[in-house]
């Protein structure tokens, strides 16, 4: 099998990925520092490298899940067989043959259980290494006649075979040093997930995990205080000593159980720490009864209790028919607790409105919203009263012109009334006449009317039609902005307006629905920006509104098709290119969401495109890039041109830079948020519909304790159809200006 570099930097880079996935993270400073903590004990480290590498190629060879295979996941096991087997044997070809059958063992078993639980939901854990220990553990040693480690016993010896004097010299230094009676018991269990019992492996993994993630770092903590308070506590109440609390028990099955509930497969907040902690009694549980069982047949526990115990929560809270808000699972794993948890919360924020089916203006134009939702108004009252009115007035806040004795002095008179979205037309009124100025018809209260059914339960009305204007019929099927009739004055309507209503049942005049409308551009009204974008809001008394106009330039220029794609490089102030090319391509993943993807640092951005906006929603990859600085730069652009407005959105806390501020409330996030990351957007030149360039003006800025600044500004300059430049200033940093060129891939 020939193979290319790439190809090895991808193995090879799965075969890191396999340590870090032992502590759920794909963390590559951190794999590194575990793979060097397992060669503490050499021939284990050795053993569990050669076993890791084995089942990544068995893996890739074989044609598997390429995701999986990269994120080190069909390896993990293959990993922790290795390392056992290292552990318990000593050196020799025979210990070489077991353990090439282990990893292709547990390769096969991850392969297997991670489709039969991974269809119900769940992870497989170290299942395929307890399975595999359980299977050549008691028969490989009598049978190939395998040596049982000294390790313990001749380790200095073993280290002089390995790297010579120097090496010795360096694990005495290291095994001299004092440590504290609980730091040396929390770092020999962190050392125990890697079958290890060493508190020099323990520092690497502890250094590692705080590299990584604080939220993880504190839970080990955490669950290392639990476990050890558990355990102490039952001691004094049974009167018996201590027992079942063992280094690798306390870091493969407490430390990792409460690290699994309550930071990755349970997003991380004050709700999952509580129930991590009620996994320790459980956890303790457990280890006892399989003890006492597995015991008879003379088999090992292994890290069996961290498997069911976490397997049975994830599984019962699956199974729940209201997710709670206290204890909501992780539903898209980044393998990382901070960013789980920030992603999550900022798309709460974002989208939290969007969970309504969208409905719009049901007309052109600026209107007036001349009664809004009100208990009590001029007409909607009680059960009645969350419906709007609209008419049309002029400078001077009138609705007609001349006299205003006519209909037809009413501006809004005879004006289109559209579909307010697609659906079915349920009810239709159309042969009522209109009243005279002044008049009403309350025998006939909604007068002219049509109601369109878009989903079950969700009805809207338009009334107050003109006389025979309506243009559908019962039954016809309509698109959003088609035109159902034009304004009138028939039923209970003094003068001329459209009334509209959201309501749950079919017939005509049924109890109103408090529902926002998915979008519209705002006029004047107290409290509300003039001219400002407004989703999934309701119009109050006074508002004008009118449909947000969509830009041509900035829809061209952010369309971004699959397969586009455009050349970014640096250029200097003379405008002279001063770097390499890098490609920024346009692709769609297996669930059709579109993304963009740096050819050269490989960094994705993935970004929606709807009627009226494009914004970003997740970047994967180095923040170095300048994919990344994009990403920030348009995380939010509608398309719709609002000059001197600035629009506002939600960014997610880790663009924050600072260490020691990230690492502060990073410890924090699950109980308290003192930074408050928001993106910021404001309109340049160039607001002529006609225009062929139109720049735009973006702000990161964090708001700290009530006090904010600047992350990054950036003008984004669009020309032509396309984006053209981007210039970005950043504290301490130089001024970086991309120029951007449309390329054919």
């Amino acid at each position: 099998m020939s193979l290319s570099l790439s190809t090895l930097r991808t193995l090879g880079a799965a075969v890191l990925r396999s340590y870090s996935m032992l502590f759920f993270s794909q963390h590559r400073g951190f794999a590194g520092l575990l793979l060097i903590a397992t060669f503490v004990h050499p021939w284990a480290g050795a053993a569990g490298l050669s076993a890791t590498v084995l089942a990544v190629l068995v893996s890739w060879a074989g044609g598997f899940n390429r995701e999986l295979t990269k994120t080190g996941a069909y390896s993990f096991n293959a990993l922790l067989t290795g390392l056992a087997l290292g552990t318990l044997y000593a050196p020799s070809p025979q210990l070489v043959l077991v353990t090439g059958v282990g990893a292709v063992l547990a390769f096969g078993l991850s392969v297997a259980l991670g489709g039969w639980l991974g269809g119900r939901g769940l992870p497989f854990l170290s299942l395929p290494f307890v399975g595999v220990l359980w299977m050549i553990g008691p028969g490989a040693g009598s049978l190939l006649h395998l040596q049982t480690s000294e390790w313990g016993v001749f380790w200095l010896s073993d280290l002089y075979a390995v790297g010579g004097k120097p090496f010795v010299e360096a694990a005495r230094w290291v095994s001299d040093w004092t440590w504290p009676p609980p730091l040396t018991t929390y770092l020999r269990a962190l050392s125990g997930v890697l079958i290890q019992d060493s508190p020099a492996a323990g520092l690497l993994v502890a250094a590692g995990l705080l590299w990584h993630s604080r939220m993880a770092f504190s839970l080990s903590v955490l669950g290392f205080l639990a476990a050890t308070g558990f355990v102490s506590l039952t001691s004094t109440l049974t009167g018996e000593p201590p027992g079942g609390l063992d280094t690798y028990n306390l870091g493969a099955n407490y430390m990792l159980t409460v690290l699994a509930v309550g930071s990755v497969y349970l997003l991380p907040k004050a709700g999952a720490y509580l129930l991590a902690l009620f996994t320790v009694p459980l956890t303790a549980v457990l280890l006892s009864g399989l003890a006492a069982l597995l015991g008879k047949v003379g088999l090992p526990v292994y890290s069996l209790p961290f498997c069911l115990n976490s397997l049975l929560l994830i599984y019962v809270l699956l199974l729940r028919e209201t997710p709670s808000r206290w204890l909501p699972l992780t539903p898209v794993q980044q393998y990382s607790p901070e960013r789980n948890l920030y992603a999550y919360t900022t798309h709460q924020e974002r989208f939290a409105a969007t969970h309504y089916f969208p409905l719009f203006l049901p007309f052109l134009g600026e209107w007036r919203c001349s009664q809004g939702y009100t208990d009590g108004g001029p007409t909607h009252k009680g059960d009645w009263g969350q419906a709007l009115d609209f008419d049309i007035t002029d400078a001077d806040g009138r609705t007609y012109q001349g006299t205003g004795t006519a209909l037809t002095d009413f501006y809004c008179f005879d004006k289109p009334v559209l579909a307010a979205a697609d659906g079915l037309v349920e009810e239709v009124v159309s042969h009522l006449p209109d009243n005279r100025i002044g008049d009403v018809d309350t025998r006939h209260n909604w007068g002219n009317t049509v109601v369109l059914r878009h989903a079950v339960g969700l009805y809207t009305q338009v009334s107050h039609l003109r006389a025979d204007s309506v243009r559908v019929k019962v039954g016809e099927f309509v698109r959003r902005g088609d035109v159902l009739g034009t304004c009138g004055s028939s039923g209970r309507s003094p003068e001329p307006h459209v009334h509209f209503q959201v309501q749950g049942t079919p017939s005509i005049g049924s109890r109103t629905l408090a529902y926002p409308l998915a979008e519209y551009r705002s006029g004047a009204a107290e409290g509300v920006e003039k001219g400002a974008l407004r989703r999934f809001a309701v119009p109050q008394a006074g508002e004008t509104v009118s449909a947000a106009a969509v830009h041509r330039l900035l829809s061209q220029a952010l369309r971004m098709p699959p397969g586009y794609a455009f050349d970014v490089q640096a250029v200097g102030a003379d405008g002279v290119p001063t770097g390499e090319i890098c490609r920024w391509e346009v692709a769609t993943d297996a669930y059709n969401l579109a993304y963009l993807w740096c050819h050269t640092t490989g960094a994705v951005a993935y970004f929606q495109r709807e009627a009226s906006v494009f914004y970003f929603t997740t970047f994967y990859g180095p923040e170095s890039a300048w994919l990344y600085l994009f990403y920030r730069a348009a995380y939010w652009l509608p398309l719709s041109y609002f000059p001197g407005q600035e629009v506002r959105d939600v960014l997610p806390l880790t663009v924050v830079r600072n260490p020691l501020l990230r690492a502060a409330q990073d410890m924090l996030a699950p109980f308290v948020r003192f930074i408050h990351p928001h993106f910021r957007l404001r309109y340049g030149a160039g607001g002529n519909i006609n225009s062929r360039s139109l720049t735009l003006h973006s702000d990161v800025v964090l708001d700290v304790l009530g006090r904010s600044r600047t992350e990054q500004e950036t003008d984004l300059l669009l020309q032509d159809g396309a984006l053209a430049e981007l210039t970005i200033r950043r504290p301490h940093h130089p001024n970086l200006t991309l120029r951007c060129t449309p390329a054919s891939v």
